[in-house]
């Protein structure tokens, strides 16, 4: 199907509007890991674009069979190029359905792995890019799944999409309102997690503290830390030893040095990663 003005806007549109994302149930993806990542973990597309009067690759019509979009557009070669952030525009821009099975996904996956749970958990991320690199370093090193609590950023955002190299497909993320609702959901869990919140004043070490069992842990936003709910919920709160002028390390790279931690001590005593 030839793609005209008004498709062109709804590709534009849900691109850069939260509300219309949420209102319609849809979300703006480019980039080959993205398709890639999406497809494998088998996403429905409501609708796939590619720039008309250009040749496909064999890459490109391969993702569009196994994609099997609802339509699949042809688009303007100036209008596909303008919905791209990238220099050189990926040859498929498309609309994803989102989903909002997170947190039962999340407690399956649970129940089905032979590691222990990792819960990993960011309360108020307030940047997309931020909420992206947490993703991508929990499916790095095994989490189970990853939950925002409070006012977050958009799991959907183009931006965290892309820090998270398609990673946000293929692993379990949810939302709860707040850290009150965060901690009656894990402590609810059939494994019960550990609680761990990480604070520059956290009372341990992180390498102090066994993380080999059933772990949750808390990040706090990227300006304020944890809120006090959180503080007082968690079990344990730890913090990475670090020296230098900056008293602590930004959110995603907090979070990538805790995953390791919980990562290795599990490696080391012969658990399965994830």
């Amino acid at each position: 199907m030839y793609a005209r003005g008004a498709e062109y806007q709804r590709f534009e549109t849900l691109k850069r509007n939260r509300e219309k994302r949420s209102r319609q149930g849809l979300a703006f993806m480019e980039g080959v890991q993205m398709v890639e990542q999406a497809i494998r973990y088998g996403w429905e597309f409501a609708a796939m674009a590619v720039a008309d009067g250009k040749r496909l690759s064999g890459w490109a019509e391969d993702m569009i069979r196994q994609a099997q979009p609802e339509v699949l557009y042809r688009m303007e070669e100036q209008m596909h190029a303008d919905l791209s952030d990238r220099e050189d525009s990926c040859e498929i821009v498309a609309l994803v359905r989102t989903r909002q099975d997170g947190l039962e996904r999340i407690a399956r996956q649970a129940e089905e792995s032979e590691a222990p749970p990792l819960y990993a958990l960011f309360d108020r991320p307030a940047s997309p890019g931020n909420l992206g690199t947490f993703l991508r370093s929990a499916d790095a090193f095994g989490a189970t799944g990853a939950i925002v609590t409070g006012h977050a950023a958009d799991f959907y955002d183009p931006q965290c999409i892309r820090a998270s190299v398609g990673t946000v497909f293929a692993l379990p993320f949810g939302e709860l309102p707040s850290a009150e609702a965060a901690l009656e959901w894990l402590r609810a869990r059939p494994d019960r997690p550990l609680i761990v919140g990480t604070s520059a004043h956290g009372v341990k070490n992180l390498d102090e503290i066994d993380l080999t069992g059933p772990v949750a842990l808390a990040i706090g936003n990227e300006t304020f830390g944890l809120s006090r709910a959180w503080k007082e919920g968690c079990d344990v709160l730890a913090r990475i030893p670090i020296c230098g002028a900056a008293s602590s390390l930004n959110a995603g790279s907090a979070a990538t040095v805790c995953f390791y931690e919980i990562s290795r001590q599990r490696l080391a005593k012969g658990l399965p990663p994830r």
